[in-house]
């Protein structure tokens, strides 16, 4: 997907009418007013297309989807404010509820199709759920589908697709300003670092209470810590365990929750070192996941026994055999799969090295620190890890462009609330998508057989069977391999109430907080 180079009035144009350009500031203290909520996260705003920003807008509450999910994973209401669907599952009808733009356009059915009609083919997996038409009938969207396919809410919570004002769009149909529907609209911008988001007094529900928001992106881990605890923002998202000490003593209050999230290792299978589940297999068995959760994560509780974790019940079965250390079986696999060492104690086969070059990044302060302990775990079985620590972005460039070797990432497993979403999308496609940390170049036809059967299937106990064989394929054949699940650790000042976490990491629930004076 190409991007759009960022164009500041093209971001304020109809949302910010008359709004001065948010100064560059130095800390956020010194941006920070009696009245304004100060935020600090780790993600830029690089383009405004939804498919590669789209999170960010839906996180802090300026765009909004047709229907959205709850914490506990439940979908509710959005801008549909109730939906029914035909008996044969192709057709779901969605009564619009009375809102209003940002720039004070109304949104009504005509509105939703043409902000559908320009972001359905640039979404992220709506466009996977088979909607062969959109149509206005009165104050209803109509979608109308070439096939039944059961999870459509949890897909309609993509925030790629969310719904957008007219003005919103250029004369070739991408995002030139973000018009959303949300408690809180752009009031000024200084991208791709901050945003100034202000109070949508418009907005159809209950108003945010708090009137300013100062939404910064600092990307190092280790300058979020010292936010934290020189208490120069609000809330503070993605601090690393490390600092938790630090922030605390400081007398920030700590959240944390376990999400569905996964760092895992990524491998490319068509690499000769990865090409064989049993060799994966070794590499998986010479990890302690145990030591990474306890000594890294500061959470043993979080060592992946498997790729879904069991904040994910439906998807987490307890008759998997637990992924587990044991470099002595490691070892014995390699052997017996030709794989012998070398006088240096790498092993080698047919003149290729057990070696590669694992990409990382650093907006997640734990993964260049748990790729450092993977580099000793590995060379136990006589794999030579080098580490290369950059951007996010270069590990799906690597892995467009053939260069990937390995992948240390962290997965979301739930952007739409079902996680077959992203397992389809990581495991079952044909091509790679932007923002995919999945598998790269690895099929498995019975995997994508059960995913299409779920994908098509409306009763929970069906897809019941299918969710089981899913987990258990990913789980022997290890196209990628899980290392750690994820705690969502967030410090929230004295000053603020009303913070909720969203295990989902869907929204941060910015309109419900309250901060003193």
């Amino acid at each position: 997907m190409m991007s759009t180079p960022l164009d500041r009035r093209a971001l304020l144009s109809g949302a910010l009418a008359g709004a001065a350009a948010l100064a560059a500031r130095p800390t956020l203290a010194q941006a920070a007013g009696p009245a304004e909520l100060r935020i600090a996260q780790p993600w830029e705003v690089k383009t405004l297309q939804l498919g590669e920003s789209g999170f960010t807008f839906a996180r802090a509450g300026i765009t909004e989807t047709l229907v959205a999910s709850l914490p506990d994973g439940r979908i509710a209401p959005g801008l549909a404010q109730s939906w029914s669907v035909s008996d044969d599952g192709l057709q779901w009808r969605f009564r619009l509820r009375d809102a209003v733009f940002h720039d004070g356009t109304r949104l009504d059915a005509a509105t939703a199709k043409a902000s559908f009609d320009r972001l359905l083919p640039q979404s992220l997996y709506l466009k996977r759920a088979g909607i062969a038409a959109v149509e206005a009938d009165g104050q209803d969207l109509v979608l109308k589908l070439d096939k039944p396919f059961g999870p459509l809410l949890s897909y309609l919570v993509d925030n790629s697709a969310a719904l957008l004002a007219p003005g919103a769009f250029d004369g070739e149909g991408r995002v030139r300003a973000i018009i959303g529907t949300g408690p809180f609209k752009i009031g000024a911008a200084e991208l791709p670092r901050s945003l100034a988001l202000v109070r949508h007094e418009a907005y159809w529900g209950e108003k945010a209470r708090v009137a300013a928001v100062r939404y910064d992106a600092v990307g190092n881990g280790d300058t979020r810590t010292n936010i934290a605890v020189a208490k120069d923002a609000d809330i503070v998202f993605n601090l690393a365990a490390q600092g938790v000490g630090r922030a605390g003593s400081a007398g920030m209050t700590i959240e944390r929750v376990i999400i569905p999230r996964t760092h895992i290792l990524m491998l490319n299978c068509a690499k000769p070192q990865f090409a064989e589940a049993p060799v994966r297999r070794a590499l998986s068995m010479a990890l302690d996941r145990e030591g990474i959760a306890a000594g890294i994560m500061r959470n043993k509780a979080l060592a992946a026994t498997q790729y879904l974790p069991p904040t994910l019940a439906e998807w987490h079965f307890a008759d998997l055999a637990p992924l587990r250390q044991d470099v002595t079986a490691a070892n014995a696999l390699l052997d017996a799969a030709g794989w012998p060492r070398g006088a240096d104690g790498i092993r080698a086969k047919g003149g290729v090295r057990f070696a590669g070059t694992v990409r990382t990044f650093a907006n997640r302060p734990e993964l260049p620190v748990i790729a450092t302990a993977m580099q000793a775990q590995l060379r136990a079985i006589g794999f030579d890890l080098a580490i290369s620590v950059g951007e996010a972005q270069a590990i799906y460039e690597a892995q467009k462009d053939g260069s990937l070797e390995l992948g240390l990432s962290s997965r979301n497993l739930v952007i739409v609330p079902d996680p077959i979403g992203t397992i389809a999308l990581d495991y079952a496609a044909d091509s790679i998508a932007p923002g995919s940390t999945g598998t790269t170049n690895w099929r498995h036809d019975g995997l994508r057989q059960e995913v299409a059967r779920y994908l098509a299937e409306a009763d929970d106990k069906r897809r019941a069977t299918a969710r089981r064989a899913i987990a258990g394929i990913i789980h022997e054949e290890l196209p990628i391999i899980p290392v750690t699940w994820y705690d969502q650790i967030v410090a929230v000042h004295p000053r603020v109430s009303g913070f909720v976490t969203d295990p989902l990491e869907q929204r941060y629930f910015l309109d419900r907080v309250t901060i003193a004076s």
